[in-house]
């Protein structure tokens, strides 16, 4: 079976003894926890403040997870070591990331949990009312804790509120709760004076007006919810002044699988319409001038990031009482797909100001020093002094539209 995604243990660089093999200097090992190919973004962002020291070896695992689809694939694309969860969970590490919960308690190692996304946004819901409803996913205790124990030793938290949300649904993990900031956001900001060449990657002519199309994953995505009517409601724009690029969550990309999701798309085609990979949608935030999108993280940086947005909101019961989802669906142009599609881009536009007030607060509160403040935790639990170097944050790289060019 192949070693980077198989049952195959690897000696080295992380199995017993490996040491002496070692050519680099390496005195810490590092996991890098992926779930999902979405919160497997998350983690390598946070494995980008470490990897260039020499002192340090990252060695990454897929986790067990129910929207695992795509995720061997990204991590074999890495060219990075990738060891099979069953020696992952049965060694030893100085520290492991991961930005999903499962099976994290199985790990020997200091954990760092890191933000899946916009933090305390979501709620648990069921249309039976349960015992877990209302819970703020990622930070209540059932995806924080093992029979009453705390799994994390680092609890990531981007803004004070969530400390609120701590205190409330997972007290016991009030004592590791350190205020690191988004730096999912930061690289998107950092990335906002490369918007020509991201503009120019994903083909955009220089005086189109570039529409974003963002969907979650699941029965209240847009994509489920109103793609087909949004769908005529772009054809309807004239094509020499819009060009439309759509992203899918990766649940859903490779969920239902890239050919399917093109099939699709092929039923009902839209000019100039192109699809982007489901991780390069920040390249697609720091480049859009407009921003149609549901309640996912991704349209919430968006507006975060300052693009104008017309926002299809989560039905309600949906998202956190006081969550930058909530603040954004108060604050902005709301999608109605019935209503001419330009009248709704102009709202959004006229909108903007109210979002720049509302919605950020609840995103990060210490905007901009992310990779200060990871990083600094990381090497706490490291034990070793941090590189002379700055922590950095890094831009994206510049996107392309899908490889093979869908068009819907």
């Amino acid at each position: 079976m192949h070693e980077m995604t198989g049952t195959h243990w690897l000696e080295m660089p992380a199995g017993p003894g490996a040491a002496r093999w070692h050519t680099a200097p390496v005195e810490r090992l590092v996991l890098a926890v992926c779930h999902t190919v979405a919160s497997a973004q998350h983690v390598l962002d946070a494995v980008g403040l470490a990897e260039a020291d020499e002192r340090v070896q990252v060695v990454f695992t897929r986790a067990p997870d129910v929207l695992s689809n795509g995720t061997d694939e990204l991590l074999s694309s890495l060219g990075a070591v990738v060891i099979p969860w069953e020696q992952a969970r049965r060694s030893t590490f100085d520290l492991a990331l991961a930005a999903d919960c499962a099976g994290l308690h199985e790990l020997r190692a200091p954990i760092i949990q890191l933000p899946h996304g916009i933090m305390s946004n979501k709620v648990t819901w069921s249309p039976s009312g349960g015992p877990g409803d209302g819970l703020v996913t990622g930070l209540a205790a059932p995806w924080l804790t093992s029979y009453g124990r705390l799994i994390p030793r680092v609890v990531t938290i981007s803004h004070v509120g969530a400390r609120d949300v701590l205190a409330r649904q997972c007290p016991q993990a009030l004592p590791a709760a350190r205020l690191t900031g988004d730096l999912c956001l930061d690289r998107l900001t950092a990335s906002l004076p490369r918007r020509t060449a991201y503009r120019r990657g994903l083909g955009v002519v220089a005086d189109r007006t570039l529409i974003a199309v963002s969907s979650t994953w699941g029965e209240w995505s847009l994509f489920r919810r109103v793609w087909p009517a949004l769908r005529e409601a772009l054809r309807e724009l004239p094509r020499d002044r819009y060009a439309v690029r759509a992203v899918c969550h990766p649940a859903t990309w490779h969920g239902h699988g890239a050919r399917q999701v093109e099939a699709w798309a092929r039923n009902r085609r839209v000019p100039g319409l192109r699809y982007v990979e489901p991780l390069d949608w920040r390249a697609l935030a720091a480049a859009a001038d407009v921003w149609i999108g549901d309640y996912g993280s991704p349209t919430l940086y968006a507006a975060t990031a300052g693009v104008p947005v017309l926002h299809l909101p989560a039905p309600p019961g949906r998202v956190a009482p006081g969550s930058a989802a909530e603040a954004l669906s108060r604050t902005t142009a709301l999608l109605d797909v019935r209503r001419p599609l330009r009248d709704q881009l102009r709202d959004a536009e006229f909108r903007r100001a109210a979002v720049a007030a509302a919605v950020p607060p609840l995103v990060s509160s210490v905007r901009g020093e992310a990779a200060r403040r990871l990083r600094t935790q990381m090497y706490r639990l490291l034990r070793l002094p941090e590189p002379a170097w700055r922590a950095v944050t890094r831009p994206v790289a510049v996107s392309r539209p899908y490889r093979r060019r869908v068009v819907s």
